[in-house]
Protein backbone atom coordinates (compact mmCIF):
# COMPACT_ATOMS: atom_id res chain seq x y z
CA UNK A 1 0.00 0.00 0.00
CA UNK A 2 0.88 3.95 -0.96
CA UNK A 3 3.42 3.41 -3.43
CA UNK A 4 5.83 6.96 -3.55
CA UNK A 5 6.24 6.86 -7.32
CA UNK A 6 2.50 6.51 -8.04
CA UNK A 7 -0.32 7.54 -5.40
CA UNK A 8 0.14 11.46 -4.10
CA UNK A 9 1.04 10.82 -0.60
CA UNK A 10 3.28 14.07 -0.12
CA UNK A 11 2.29 17.41 1.20
CA UNK A 12 3.53 20.10 -0.85
CA UNK A 13 2.91 23.84 -0.48
CA UNK A 14 3.34 26.08 -4.30
CA UNK A 15 2.84 29.38 -3.75
CA UNK A 16 -1.12 29.73 -2.28
CA UNK A 17 -2.03 25.99 -3.10
CA UNK A 18 -1.46 22.98 -1.22
CA UNK A 19 -1.02 19.91 -3.08
CA UNK A 20 -0.66 15.83 -1.88
CA UNK A 21 2.29 14.98 -4.12
CA UNK A 22 4.00 11.61 -5.14
CA UNK A 23 7.78 11.39 -5.59
CA UNK A 24 8.23 11.84 -8.98
CA UNK A 25 5.96 15.37 -8.66
CA UNK A 26 7.83 16.42 -6.22
CA UNK A 27 10.98 15.74 -7.62
CA UNK A 28 9.40 17.61 -11.22
CA UNK A 29 8.10 20.73 -8.90
CA UNK A 30 11.88 20.98 -6.93
CA UNK A 31 14.05 21.07 -10.69
CA UNK A 32 11.46 23.68 -11.70
CA UNK A 33 11.70 25.61 -8.31
CA UNK A 34 7.82 25.84 -7.87
CA UNK A 35 8.25 24.04 -3.87
CA UNK A 36 7.64 26.99 -0.95
CA UNK A 37 7.55 23.96 1.60
CA UNK A 38 6.65 20.38 3.14
CA UNK A 39 4.18 21.23 5.58
CA UNK A 40 4.97 18.08 7.78
CA UNK A 41 8.85 18.65 7.56
CA UNK A 42 10.11 19.48 11.12
CA UNK A 43 12.87 21.49 11.59
CA UNK A 44 15.38 18.95 12.58
CA UNK A 45 14.28 16.44 9.59
CA UNK A 46 15.31 18.61 6.89
CA UNK A 47 18.79 18.09 5.94
CA UNK A 48 17.67 13.96 6.33
CA UNK A 49 14.77 14.66 3.37
CA UNK A 50 17.37 17.02 1.63
CA UNK A 51 20.21 14.57 1.53
CA UNK A 52 18.01 12.03 0.83
CA UNK A 53 16.11 13.87 -2.22
CA UNK A 54 19.75 14.71 -3.47
CA UNK A 55 21.55 10.84 -3.31
CA UNK A 56 18.42 9.55 -4.77
CA UNK A 57 18.22 11.89 -7.34
CA UNK A 58 21.67 11.70 -8.32
CA UNK A 59 21.94 8.37 -8.11
CA UNK A 60 18.89 7.61 -10.57
CA UNK A 61 20.79 10.17 -13.30
CA UNK A 62 23.76 8.75 -13.01
CA UNK A 63 22.66 5.05 -13.11
CA UNK A 64 20.12 6.11 -16.38
CA UNK A 65 23.48 8.38 -17.67
CA UNK A 66 20.85 11.79 -17.77
CA UNK A 67 23.12 15.03 -17.66
CA UNK A 68 19.94 17.42 -17.23
CA UNK A 69 17.57 16.76 -14.15
CA UNK A 70 13.88 16.18 -15.75
CA UNK A 71 11.25 18.31 -15.12
CA UNK A 72 8.69 15.49 -15.97
CA UNK A 73 7.26 13.28 -13.20
CA UNK A 74 6.64 10.48 -16.01
CA UNK A 75 10.74 10.94 -16.28
CA UNK A 76 11.48 11.06 -12.55
CA UNK A 77 9.46 7.59 -12.55
CA UNK A 78 11.35 5.83 -14.85
CA UNK A 79 14.77 6.99 -13.19
CA UNK A 80 13.62 6.16 -9.48
CA UNK A 81 12.43 2.40 -10.98
CA UNK A 82 15.40 2.38 -12.70
CA UNK A 83 17.44 1.97 -8.96
CA UNK A 84 14.93 -1.46 -8.64
CA UNK A 85 15.00 -3.22 -11.84
CA UNK A 86 14.50 -6.26 -9.92
CA UNK A 87 10.88 -5.14 -8.01
CA UNK A 88 8.53 -4.74 -11.12
CA UNK A 89 5.92 -4.69 -8.42
CA UNK A 90 7.21 -1.47 -6.74
CA UNK A 91 7.84 -3.23 -3.70
CA UNK A 92 10.61 -1.24 -2.30
CA UNK A 93 9.20 2.12 -2.78
CA UNK A 94 5.61 0.84 -0.83
CA UNK A 95 4.96 2.52 1.94
CA UNK A 96 3.53 -0.57 3.46
CA UNK A 97 4.31 -3.96 2.49
CA UNK A 98 2.67 -7.00 4.21
CA UNK A 99 5.11 -9.71 2.82
CA UNK A 100 8.35 -9.37 5.20
CA UNK A 101 10.94 -10.91 2.76
CA UNK A 102 10.00 -8.25 0.17
CA UNK A 103 11.31 -4.61 1.16
CA UNK A 104 9.29 -1.81 1.98
CA UNK A 105 10.40 2.14 1.40
CA UNK A 106 13.09 2.50 3.63
CA UNK A 107 12.23 -0.90 5.57
CA UNK A 108 14.53 -3.78 4.86
CA UNK A 109 13.27 -7.20 4.49
CA UNK A 110 14.02 -10.22 6.41
CA UNK A 111 15.49 -13.42 4.36
CA UNK A 112 12.67 -15.47 5.64
CA UNK A 113 8.94 -14.94 7.39
CA UNK A 114 9.63 -16.46 10.41
CA UNK A 115 11.76 -13.61 11.56
CA UNK A 116 8.34 -11.94 12.12
CA UNK A 117 8.31 -12.82 15.74
CA UNK A 118 11.70 -10.86 16.07
CA UNK A 119 9.73 -7.43 15.61
CA UNK A 120 7.98 -7.22 19.06
CA UNK A 121 8.36 -3.15 19.73
CA UNK A 122 5.05 -1.52 18.20
CA UNK A 123 5.82 2.50 17.29
CA UNK A 124 2.35 3.60 17.67
CA UNK A 125 3.17 7.56 15.96
CA UNK A 126 5.90 9.12 13.62
CA UNK A 127 7.50 11.39 16.60
CA UNK A 128 7.86 8.26 18.24
CA UNK A 129 9.54 6.35 15.54
CA UNK A 130 11.95 9.60 14.79
CA UNK A 131 15.56 10.33 15.80
CA UNK A 132 14.38 12.50 19.00
CA UNK A 133 14.98 11.60 22.44
CA UNK A 134 12.52 13.14 24.13
CA UNK A 135 11.40 10.30 27.02
CA UNK A 136 11.15 13.21 29.43
CA UNK A 137 8.84 15.45 27.94
CA UNK A 138 11.03 18.65 28.79
CA UNK A 139 11.24 20.64 25.23
CA UNK A 140 9.24 18.21 23.06
CA UNK A 141 6.52 16.23 23.79
CA UNK A 142 7.04 12.35 22.92
CA UNK A 143 4.24 10.11 20.61
CA UNK A 144 2.04 12.91 20.44
CA UNK A 145 1.24 12.94 16.73
CA UNK A 146 -1.73 10.81 16.95
CA UNK A 147 -3.18 12.19 13.63
CA UNK A 148 -0.73 11.65 11.62
CA UNK A 149 -0.34 12.27 7.59
CA UNK A 150 1.64 9.55 5.32
CA UNK A 151 4.09 11.92 4.91
CA UNK A 152 4.76 12.67 8.72
CA UNK A 153 5.87 8.75 8.65
CA UNK A 154 8.21 9.11 5.60
CA UNK A 155 9.68 12.46 6.74
CA UNK A 156 10.38 10.08 10.41
CA UNK A 157 11.36 6.85 8.45
CA UNK A 158 13.88 8.87 6.55
CA UNK A 159 15.60 10.57 9.26
CA UNK A 160 15.54 8.01 11.61
CA UNK A 161 17.21 5.18 9.24
CA UNK A 162 19.68 7.81 8.02
CA UNK A 163 20.96 10.18 10.53
CA UNK A 164 20.00 8.24 13.85
CA UNK A 165 23.00 7.19 15.53
CA UNK A 166 23.40 4.87 18.75
CA UNK A 167 20.13 4.45 21.06
CA UNK A 168 21.08 1.11 23.44
CA UNK A 169 21.52 -2.40 22.70
CA UNK A 170 20.34 -3.49 19.32
CA UNK A 171 20.06 -0.15 17.98
CA UNK A 172 22.71 0.92 16.23
CA UNK A 173 23.33 3.94 14.13
CA UNK A 174 24.39 5.08 10.76
CA UNK A 175 27.76 4.60 9.27
CA UNK A 176 28.43 8.56 8.10
CA UNK A 177 29.26 10.02 11.13
CA UNK A 178 32.31 9.82 13.70
CA UNK A 179 30.83 7.15 16.72
CA UNK A 180 27.46 6.56 17.96
CA UNK A 181 27.19 9.33 19.89
CA UNK A 182 27.76 11.70 17.23
CA UNK A 183 25.35 13.36 14.33
CA UNK A 184 25.32 13.84 10.64
CA UNK A 185 26.01 18.02 10.13
CA UNK A 186 25.51 19.39 7.26
CA UNK A 187 27.67 21.88 5.55
CA UNK A 188 26.89 23.35 1.48
CA UNK A 189 26.42 26.16 -0.74
CA UNK A 190 22.69 27.16 -2.46
CA UNK A 191 22.24 29.77 -4.84
CA UNK A 192 19.14 30.83 -3.28
CA UNK A 193 16.71 29.67 -0.21
CA UNK A 194 14.04 28.12 -2.55
CA UNK A 195 14.19 24.58 -1.74
CA UNK A 196 13.95 23.43 -4.94
CA UNK A 197 16.71 25.56 -6.24
CA UNK A 198 19.15 23.86 -3.49
CA UNK A 199 18.23 19.96 -4.27
CA UNK A 200 18.81 20.66 -7.92
CA UNK A 201 22.52 22.46 -7.10
CA UNK A 202 23.40 19.90 -4.68
CA UNK A 203 22.15 17.39 -7.32
CA UNK A 204 24.34 18.64 -9.89
CA UNK A 205 27.08 19.08 -7.98
CA UNK A 206 27.18 15.64 -6.24
CA UNK A 207 27.34 14.36 -9.55
CA UNK A 208 30.28 16.16 -10.53
CA UNK A 209 32.08 15.44 -7.19
CA UNK A 210 31.15 11.54 -7.76
CA UNK A 211 34.33 10.32 -9.79
CA UNK A 212 36.59 11.80 -7.06
CA UNK A 213 34.62 10.01 -4.37
CA UNK A 214 34.51 6.89 -5.72
CA UNK A 215 37.94 7.01 -6.38
CA UNK A 216 39.14 8.31 -3.12
CA UNK A 217 37.08 5.52 -0.68
CA UNK A 218 37.96 2.76 -3.28
CA UNK A 219 33.74 2.44 -3.64
CA UNK A 220 31.92 0.46 -6.11
CA UNK A 221 30.74 1.61 -9.50
CA UNK A 222 27.54 -0.28 -9.48
CA UNK A 223 27.14 -1.47 -6.13
CA UNK A 224 24.06 -0.95 -3.96
CA UNK A 225 22.76 2.31 -2.92
CA UNK A 226 19.92 1.70 -1.66
CA UNK A 227 20.37 -0.46 1.39
CA UNK A 228 15.99 -0.99 2.28
CA UNK A 229 16.55 -3.81 -0.84
CA UNK A 230 18.71 -5.97 0.70
CA UNK A 231 17.81 -8.80 3.18
CA UNK A 232 18.81 -7.85 6.96
CA UNK A 233 18.10 -9.90 9.73
CA UNK A 234 20.44 -7.90 12.29
CA UNK A 235 23.54 -10.35 12.13
CA UNK A 236 26.83 -9.09 12.59
CA UNK A 237 27.89 -11.36 9.67
CA UNK A 238 25.53 -9.26 7.50
CA UNK A 239 27.43 -6.38 7.70
CA UNK A 240 28.18 -4.46 4.59
CA UNK A 241 31.55 -3.58 3.62
CA UNK A 242 31.65 0.47 2.58
CA UNK A 243 33.67 -0.32 -0.31
CA UNK A 244 31.26 -2.32 -2.10
CA UNK A 245 28.61 0.08 -1.86
CA UNK A 246 27.43 3.12 -4.20
CA UNK A 247 29.57 6.17 -3.18
CA UNK A 248 26.28 8.22 -2.54
CA UNK A 249 24.48 4.76 -1.15
CA UNK A 250 21.39 5.87 1.32
CA UNK A 251 21.39 3.91 4.20
CA UNK A 252 19.00 2.22 7.07
CA UNK A 253 20.16 1.48 10.54
CA UNK A 254 17.10 0.24 11.73
CA UNK A 255 15.22 -2.86 11.42
CA UNK A 256 11.63 -1.34 10.80
CA UNK A 257 7.97 -2.47 9.23
CA UNK A 258 5.14 -0.43 8.94
CA UNK A 259 1.55 -2.00 9.08
CA UNK A 260 -2.02 -1.11 9.00
CA UNK A 261 -3.97 -1.63 12.05
CA UNK A 262 -7.66 -2.65 12.09
CA UNK A 263 -8.83 0.81 11.90
CA UNK A 264 -6.73 2.08 9.36
CA UNK A 265 -4.13 3.79 11.08
CA UNK A 266 -0.27 3.14 10.10
CA UNK A 267 2.27 2.16 13.17
CA UNK A 268 4.91 0.38 13.24
CA UNK A 269 7.20 -2.31 14.58
CA UNK A 270 11.00 -2.37 15.42
CA UNK A 271 13.40 -5.26 15.50
CA UNK A 272 16.91 -5.55 17.05
CA UNK A 273 20.01 -6.04 15.38
CA UNK A 274 23.34 -7.60 16.67
CA UNK A 275 25.33 -5.42 14.54
CA UNK A 276 25.09 -2.30 12.22
CA UNK A 277 24.20 -2.65 9.07
CA UNK A 278 26.72 -0.93 7.40
CA UNK A 279 30.58 -2.49 8.36
CA UNK A 280 31.97 1.41 9.30
CA UNK A 281 33.62 1.23 13.41
CA UNK A 282 37.13 1.38 11.94
CA UNK A 283 36.01 4.13 9.30
CA UNK A 284 34.81 6.41 12.20
CA UNK A 285 32.57 7.90 9.70
CA UNK A 286 35.19 8.61 7.03
CA UNK A 287 32.74 7.98 4.13
CA UNK A 288 33.19 10.72 1.67
CA UNK A 289 29.40 12.54 3.15
CA UNK A 290 29.65 15.08 0.85
CA UNK A 291 27.66 18.03 3.33
CA UNK A 292 30.48 17.15 6.23
CA UNK A 293 33.47 18.71 6.82
CA UNK A 294 36.78 16.82 7.92
CA UNK A 295 39.94 17.25 10.07
CA UNK A 296 42.88 16.87 7.85
CA UNK A 297 45.17 16.96 11.28
CA UNK A 298 42.95 14.35 12.92
CA UNK A 299 43.63 11.69 10.32
CA UNK A 300 40.19 12.93 8.20
CA UNK A 301 37.88 12.30 10.85
CA UNK A 302 34.35 14.08 9.95
CA UNK A 303 32.89 17.01 11.93
CA UNK A 304 31.02 16.21 15.03
CA UNK A 305 28.88 19.18 15.92
CA UNK A 306 28.21 20.33 19.21
CA UNK A 307 26.20 23.20 21.12
CA UNK A 308 27.30 26.50 19.03
CA UNK A 309 28.33 24.48 16.47
CA UNK A 310 27.98 27.54 13.56
CA UNK A 311 28.94 30.61 15.86
CA UNK A 312 31.47 32.76 13.77
CA UNK A 313 33.76 31.22 16.11
CA UNK A 314 33.23 27.70 14.49
CA UNK A 315 32.58 28.94 10.92
CA UNK A 316 36.10 30.41 11.38
CA UNK A 317 37.93 27.57 12.64
CA UNK A 318 36.45 25.26 9.61
CA UNK A 319 37.46 27.49 7.34
CA UNK A 320 41.37 27.52 8.97
CA UNK A 321 41.45 24.20 10.04
CA UNK A 322 38.81 21.60 8.21
CA UNK A 323 38.63 20.25 4.76
CA UNK A 324 35.73 21.83 3.43
CA UNK A 325 33.06 19.38 2.16
CA UNK A 326 32.61 18.79 -1.87
CA UNK A 327 29.46 20.56 -1.18
CA UNK A 328 30.86 23.90 0.45
CA UNK A 329 32.71 24.20 -2.35
CA UNK A 330 31.55 25.96 -5.66
CA UNK A 331 30.57 24.00 -8.92
CA UNK A 332 32.45 24.68 -12.05
CA UNK A 333 29.68 27.28 -13.46
CA UNK A 334 29.33 28.85 -10.58
CA UNK A 335 33.00 29.84 -10.17
CA UNK A 336 32.11 31.30 -13.47
CA UNK A 337 29.14 33.07 -12.80
CA UNK A 338 29.31 36.65 -10.85
CA UNK A 339 26.63 35.52 -8.33
CA UNK A 340 26.10 35.68 -5.04
CA UNK A 341 25.38 32.03 -2.62
CA UNK A 342 24.36 31.30 0.43
CA UNK A 343 26.11 28.88 2.79
CA UNK A 344 23.81 26.77 4.64
CA UNK A 345 25.07 24.83 7.78
CA UNK A 346 22.38 22.72 9.77
CA UNK A 347 23.05 20.06 12.61
CA UNK A 348 20.94 17.81 15.06
CA UNK A 349 23.32 17.52 18.22
CA UNK A 350 23.34 14.83 20.28
CA UNK A 351 24.40 12.88 23.23
CA UNK A 352 24.20 10.12 25.52
CA UNK A 353 20.65 10.15 26.31
CA UNK A 354 20.27 13.38 25.07
CA UNK A 355 18.85 15.26 21.90
CA UNK A 356 21.08 18.77 22.72
CA UNK A 357 19.43 21.09 20.02
CA UNK A 358 18.90 21.80 16.30
CA UNK A 359 21.37 24.28 14.58
CA UNK A 360 20.59 26.16 11.65
CA UNK A 361 22.56 29.09 10.24
CA UNK A 362 22.03 30.44 6.43
CA UNK A 363 25.30 33.02 5.54
CA UNK A 364 25.19 35.25 1.98
CA UNK A 365 28.01 34.94 0.58
CA UNK A 366 29.34 37.22 -2.12
CA UNK A 367 30.80 36.11 -5.48
CA UNK A 368 34.54 36.86 -4.60
CA UNK A 369 34.22 34.52 -1.40
CA UNK A 370 32.14 32.15 -3.00
CA UNK A 371 35.41 32.22 -5.65
CA UNK A 372 37.65 31.53 -2.80
CA UNK A 373 35.97 28.33 -1.18
CA UNK A 374 37.24 26.29 -4.83
CA UNK A 375 40.55 27.72 -4.37
CA UNK A 376 43.06 26.28 -1.70
CA UNK A 377 44.95 29.59 -1.46
CA UNK A 378 42.44 31.73 -1.51
CA UNK A 379 40.19 29.67 0.98
CA UNK A 380 42.86 29.86 3.27
CA UNK A 381 43.46 33.57 2.89
CA UNK A 382 40.02 34.13 3.83
CA UNK A 383 40.72 31.90 6.83
CA UNK A 384 43.46 33.83 7.75
CA UNK A 385 41.50 37.14 7.85
CA UNK A 386 38.91 35.40 9.98
CA UNK A 387 41.24 33.77 12.39
CA UNK A 388 42.84 37.20 12.91
CA UNK A 389 39.45 39.02 13.48
CA UNK A 390 38.78 36.42 16.20
CA UNK A 391 41.86 36.58 17.45
CA UNK A 392 41.07 40.47 18.03
CA UNK A 393 37.67 40.09 19.16
CA UNK A 394 38.97 37.99 22.45
CA UNK A 395 41.26 40.47 22.92
CA UNK A 396 38.17 42.75 23.42
CA UNK A 397 36.50 40.50 25.27
CA UNK A 398 39.35 39.59 27.97
CA UNK A 399 39.60 42.85 28.64
CA UNK A 400 35.58 43.82 29.00
CA UNK A 401 35.38 40.66 30.87
CA UNK A 402 38.11 42.07 33.53
CA UNK A 403 36.75 45.38 33.56
CA UNK A 404 33.26 44.08 34.76
CA UNK A 405 34.58 42.10 37.28
CA UNK A 406 36.59 45.16 39.16
CA UNK A 407 33.12 46.74 38.41
CA UNK A 408 31.16 43.83 40.27
CA UNK A 409 34.64 44.00 42.85
CA UNK A 410 33.47 47.06 43.86
CA UNK A 411 36.92 48.56 41.72
CA UNK A 412 38.72 46.20 43.38
CA UNK A 413 40.93 44.36 41.43
CA UNK A 414 42.18 42.26 43.87
CA UNK A 415 39.19 40.54 45.62
CA UNK A 416 37.23 38.82 42.24
CA UNK A 417 35.66 36.29 43.13
CA UNK A 418 33.51 33.53 41.25
CA UNK A 419 30.58 35.48 41.56
CA UNK A 420 31.80 38.20 39.98
CA UNK A 421 33.25 36.12 36.98
CA UNK A 422 29.74 34.59 36.84
CA UNK A 423 28.28 38.01 36.59
CA UNK A 424 30.93 39.46 34.08
CA UNK A 425 29.88 36.43 31.32
CA UNK A 426 26.74 37.44 30.19
CA UNK A 427 28.05 40.66 29.16
CA UNK A 428 30.84 38.82 27.00
CA UNK A 429 28.49 36.49 25.80
CA UNK A 430 25.98 39.83 24.54
CA UNK A 431 28.73 41.30 22.86
CA UNK A 432 29.80 37.81 21.08
CA UNK A 433 26.06 37.94 19.81
CA UNK A 434 26.77 41.61 18.64
CA UNK A 435 29.36 40.49 17.09
CA UNK A 436 28.52 37.21 15.35
CA UNK A 437 25.54 39.11 13.59
CA UNK A 438 27.80 40.68 10.99
CA UNK A 439 30.63 39.10 11.09
CA UNK A 440 30.84 37.68 8.02
CA UNK A 441 29.25 40.47 6.02
CA UNK A 442 32.42 42.27 7.20
CA UNK A 443 34.94 39.86 6.80
CA UNK A 444 34.07 39.71 3.30
CA UNK A 445 34.26 43.34 2.86
CA UNK A 446 37.95 43.11 4.07
CA UNK A 447 38.88 40.32 1.84
CA UNK A 448 37.22 42.17 -1.50
CA UNK A 449 39.52 45.37 -1.10
CA UNK A 450 43.09 43.85 -0.74
CA UNK A 451 44.71 47.42 -0.92
CA UNK A 452 42.51 49.05 1.68
CA UNK A 453 42.34 45.65 4.36
CA UNK A 454 44.46 47.60 7.23
CA UNK A 455 41.77 50.86 7.02
CA UNK A 456 38.77 48.56 6.82
CA UNK A 457 40.28 46.64 10.12
CA UNK A 458 40.17 49.07 11.58
CA UNK A 459 37.43 50.66 11.23
CA UNK A 460 35.44 47.16 12.02
CA UNK A 461 37.25 47.57 15.38
CA UNK A 462 36.39 51.18 16.52
CA UNK A 463 34.57 53.55 14.03
CA UNK A 464 33.22 55.54 16.87
CA UNK A 465 29.49 53.86 16.21
CA UNK A 466 29.56 50.38 15.60
CA UNK A 467 33.08 49.06 15.83
CA UNK A 468 33.91 46.28 18.06
CA UNK A 469 35.28 48.08 20.71
CA UNK A 470 32.73 50.84 20.85
CA UNK A 471 30.21 47.83 21.63
CA UNK A 472 32.01 46.79 24.23
CA UNK A 473 32.52 50.18 25.95
CA UNK A 474 28.89 50.73 25.62
CA UNK A 475 28.48 47.26 27.25
CA UNK A 476 30.63 48.01 30.12
CA UNK A 477 28.53 51.53 30.72
CA UNK A 478 25.37 49.33 30.58
CA UNK A 479 26.89 46.79 32.91
CA UNK A 480 27.73 49.15 35.44
CA UNK A 481 24.17 50.81 35.27
CA UNK A 482 23.14 47.51 35.76
CA UNK A 483 24.79 45.34 38.27
CA UNK A 484 24.91 45.35 42.35
CA UNK A 485 26.78 47.66 43.71
CA UNK A 486 26.50 50.20 47.28
CA UNK A 487 26.46 53.27 46.22
CA UNK A 488 29.52 54.46 48.05
CA UNK A 489 31.37 52.39 46.10
CA UNK A 490 30.46 52.94 42.60
CA UNK A 491 32.10 55.95 41.57
CA UNK A 492 35.53 53.93 42.57
CA UNK A 493 33.81 51.27 41.08
CA UNK A 494 33.22 52.82 37.62
CA UNK A 495 36.25 54.82 37.22
CA UNK A 496 38.66 52.10 38.10
CA UNK A 497 36.83 49.45 35.33
CA UNK A 498 36.60 52.28 32.85
CA UNK A 499 40.55 52.91 33.70
CA UNK A 500 41.22 49.30 33.21
CA UNK A 501 38.93 48.98 29.81
CA UNK A 502 40.72 51.95 28.20
CA UNK A 503 43.81 51.19 29.36
CA UNK A 504 43.76 47.61 28.59
CA UNK A 505 42.92 48.54 25.01
CA UNK A 506 46.07 50.75 24.87
CA UNK A 507 48.28 48.25 26.22
CA UNK A 508 51.16 45.89 23.99
CA UNK A 509 48.47 43.16 25.21
CA UNK A 510 45.71 44.80 24.07
CA UNK A 511 44.96 46.70 20.35
CA UNK A 512 47.61 49.39 20.94
CA UNK A 513 47.85 50.08 16.86
CA UNK A 514 43.95 51.60 17.04
CA UNK A 515 45.41 54.17 19.26
CA UNK A 516 49.02 55.06 17.84
CA UNK A 517 47.17 57.71 15.74
CA UNK A 518 44.41 58.99 16.99
CA UNK A 519 42.42 62.11 16.40
CA UNK A 520 39.18 60.65 17.87
CA UNK A 521 37.25 63.46 20.20
CA UNK A 522 35.29 60.70 21.72
CA UNK A 523 38.17 59.66 24.00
Amino acid sequence: MFNILTEPLIQTRTGQDMRVMSLPEVYAKLMADNVDAFPALRPHQRHAWHAFLVQLGAMAMHRAEVNEPPRDPGQWAALLRGLTPDSPDDAPWHVVVDDLIKPAFMQPPARTVDRKREYKINVATPDQLDMLITAKNHDLKAAVAVRAGIDDWLFALITLQTMQGFSGGGSYGISRMNGGLASRPMLTMTPSSRVGAHVRRDIMAVLEYRPRLLAQFTMTEGGAGLLWILPWDGGAEEALAVDGLEPLYIEVCRRIRLSIDASGNLYGMRAASKATRVAGKELKGRTGDPWVPVNPRWKGLPLTPKIGCFTYRKITDYLTDWELPPLMRPTESENQAPQPMQLVARALVRGQGITAGYHERIIPVRHKAVQSLGKPAEALELGIIARERVTQVGVVQRILRRAIQVFAARGDLGKITTEHRSLAQPWVNKHDEIIDRTFFEALQTEFEAPGEREGIRKAWLMNGRDGVVDHARRLLHAAADTLPCLGVYRYRARANAGELFEGGLRADSGLPFLFSTRNREDQ
